[in-house]
C-alpha cells in the first residue's frame, strides 16, 4: 500500500529536479528546457475487475526536451557570436580537423553560438570544441554538402601572396558639351590631332582625367591614369569611308594612359577589327613633353551618345610589357614605355594588363565616373570578420578585399527530442534522433544565422516558478498520503 505514495513522491521529486534544472539554466545560452512526463501504473489480470482497480501509482515515462525557439540577445558586439533563428544545430568536433576528416561519431551539436578564436585562428567554443564549416567557392556557394566533409574553420591572418592586376576597367560618361580641342582633318596622322598640344601638367590641353589603382606582382600599388581629350566633331559629309572614325557627325576622342606619371604604350592587336594603336606626336614646344611620341586610343561616338560600331582604335587595349605577349613596340629603342618600366624595378616583366572602357557621351557638361575595378590586390591584414544570414563567414582585410572563408555547417534531425544530452549545452545523435542531415542556413527547413547575436535559454521563469509550487505541493500531498497510510497501519497493529 505504501508503494503508491512512494511512486508519487518519486514522481514529484523528478518534477522538482527537472524544474530546478530548468531554473538553474535560465541564463545558459542555447539551453533547451525539459518537461517531466508521467503515466499511471495499473496491474490487472484476467481475474481482476477493472471497475474496482485503483492503480499502483505513477511512473516517469520521459524527461522530454523542448526545442522551442529562444529569444535573441540583440547585438552582442562580438561578430563571432551566432544565433540560429529557426531549426538546426551548429556542428562541433572535439578535435581540430582542418586538413583531415573526422568520423561523424566525433561530432556534437549545439544551439549555443558563443564562439571565439583560439590561438591558432580557429573558431571554437568556450570549451575548445571546433566549430565546423563547409568549403565554399569565391561566390560563397558550398562545394560539398555533407556532414563528413565539414571541417574546422580557420580565419587566416592575411591574404597570403598578392595578386597582380591582369584586368582594369572603367565606366564613365564623357561630357558631350565639352569644347573641342582640335579640328577635323580628312586623314589622320600623328601630327594633325589635338594631341600635338597635350601636356599632362596642363589641364587646358585635355578634357578630363581619372585614375584607378592597379597592382604589380609584388603587391605594390600603382596609379593608372586615363587622359581624355575631345578632339573634334566630324562634318555631316566627311571625306573617307564614312564609317568608324570617318562617320558623319561623330565625336572623336583621344585617350592616352599613364602609370605612376609615366606614359605607357598600347600594343597593336591581331584578330580584331581595328588592330593598330593610335600614334600621337607632341609637337607643341610649350608642352612639358614636347617631342615625345605616344601610342593611345581614338574613339568615335554617335548621336545616341554611345560608341559607334567598330569605333574604338585599337579594338582591344593591352599595355605593352617587356616579356609579355604584347612586348615593347618595335618603334621603340628601349623599354621605357612598358608597364614594368613605369612600375619600377623588380616586378614581373610578363604582366599583361588588359584595359576595358565602358564609355558613353551624354549631354552633361561634366565628366563623371560610375565605377572602376581591377582583379589585383596587395597583401592585406585581417581587419574584421562577419557572418551573414546564410552562415557565410566573410573576412575583411586592410587591402579592401572581402573574402568568403567558409559557410557555417548546420545539422537537422528527424526527432530532435531523441538527441542525447552530453553537457556544455551539447547533444549527440542517437538511434532515436536519426542521423544528422547536413543543412545550410536559410535553405529548406534550416533557419537563418544571426551574427553578433546569441540565442537565450527558452526557459520561462514565471512558468517554472509555478511548476515549482505545483511540484512542491504534490510532493507534500504524497508525503501526507504516506503518513496517513502509516497511521492507518499503526492503528491496525495496535488492535489487541
Amino acid at each position: 500500500m505504501f508503494n503508491t505514495s512512494i511512486s508519487g513522491i518519486r514522481g514529484s521529486q523528478k518534477y522538482l529536479d527537472t524544474t530546478s534544472n530548468n531554473i538553474a539554466n535560465a541564463n545558459s545560452y542555447g539551453f533547451k528546457k525539459s518537461r517531466a512526463e508521467f503515466a499511471d501504473i495499473y496491474a490487472n489480470s484476467v481475474f481482476t475487475s477493472a471497475k474496482t482497480a485503483t492503480g499502483m501509482g505513477v511512473t516517469t515515462t520521459t524527461v522530454a526536451q523542448q526545442f522551442t525557439q529562444g529569444s535573441l540577445s540583440g547585438d552582442t558586439g562580438n561578430n563571432l557570436d551566432m544565433a540560429i533563428s529557426g531549426n538546426g544545430f551548429f556542428v562541433l568536433a572535439n578535435e581540430e580537423n582542418y586538413d583531415t576528416t573526422s568520423a561523424v561519431g566525433d561530432r556534437s551539436y549545439t544551439r549555443n553560438g558563443a564562439f571565439e578564436l583560439n590561438k591558432d585562428g580557429f573558431i571554437v567554443t568556450a570549451m575548445g570544441d571546433y566549430v565546423q564549416g563547409y568549403n565554399v567557392d569565391s561566390e560563397g556557394n558550398v562545394t560539398n554538402l555533407d556532414i563528413m566533409s565539414t571541417h574546422a574553420i580557420k580565419i587566416p591572418s592575411d591574404t597570403g601572396a598578392p595578386k597582380l592586376s591582369s584586368k582594369a576597367s572603367l565606366i564613365a560618361n564623357l561630357p558631350a558639351k565639352a569644347e573641342s580641342l582640335g579640328e577635323y582633318s580628312a586623314s589622320f596622322s600623328d601630327t594633325n590631332s589635338a594631341m600635338t598640344k597635350f601636356d599632362p601638367s596642363n589641364s587646358e590641353t585635355y578634357t578630363a582625367a581619372t585614375s584607378q589603382t592597379i597592382y604589380d606582382s609584388l603587391g605594390g600599388a600603382h596609379t593608372l591614369t586615363y587622359y581624355f581629350q575631345k578632339d573634334h566633331i566630324n562634318p555631316s559629309e566627311p571625306e573617307g569611308a564614312g564609317t568608324g572614325l570617318d562617320t558623319a557627325d561623330a565625336t572623336i576622342w583621344n585617350v592616352v594612359l599613364y602609370v605612376d606619371g609615366t606614359p605607357v604604350d598600347l600594343a597593336d592587336m591581331t584578330g580584331v577589327t581595328n588592330t593598330d594603336a593610335r600614334h600621337f606626336t607632341i609637337t607643341d614646344p610649350g608642352s612639358s613633353i614636347a617631342g615625345q611620341e605616344l601610342y593611345g586610343i581614338q574613339m568615335a561616338f554617335g548621336s545616341s551618345g554611345a560608341l559607334i560600331d567598330d569605333g574604338q582604335f585599337p579594338s582591344s587595349i593591352h599595355i605593352t610589357n617587356i616579356t609579355s605577349d604584347y612586348q615593347t613596340r618595335t618603334e621603340r629603342t628601349s623599354n621605357a614605355y612598358t608597364l614594368a618600366s613605369a612600375m619600377g624595378g623588380g616586378v614581373d616583366t610578363s604582366q599583361d594588363l588588359v584595359v576595358t572602357m565602358d564609355l558613353t557621351q551624354y549631354g552633361s557638361s561634366k565628366f563623371s565616373v560610375s565605377g572602376v575595378s581591377t582583379d589585383g590586390y596587395a597583401t592585406g591584414i585581417l581587419e574584421n570578420v562577419e557572418v551573414d544570414d546564410n552562415g557565410i563567414i566573410l573576412a575583411a582585410y586592410t587591402n579592401g578585399r572581402t573574402e568568403p572563408i567558409a559557410k557555417v555547417a548546420l545539422a537537422t534531425f528527424a526527432n530532435p527530442q531523441g538527441l542525447i544530452k552530453i553537457g556544455d549545452t551539447q547533444w549527440k545523435q542517437s538511434i532515436s534522433s536519426g542521423d544528422a542531415a547536413a543543412a545550410q542556413a536559410n535553405v529548406g527547413m534550416a533557419g537563418a544565422i544571426k551574427g553578433a547575436n546569441l540565442e537565450l535559454s527558452n526557459v520561462e521563469l514565471a512558468s517554472e516558478l509555478v511548476d515549482l509550487l505545483i511540484a512542491q505541493r504534490t510532493y507534500q500531498a504524497n508525503a501526507q498520503a504516506l503518513q496517513t497510510q502509516n497511521t492507518a497501519m499503526d492503528s491496525i497493529l495496535s488492535i489487541r
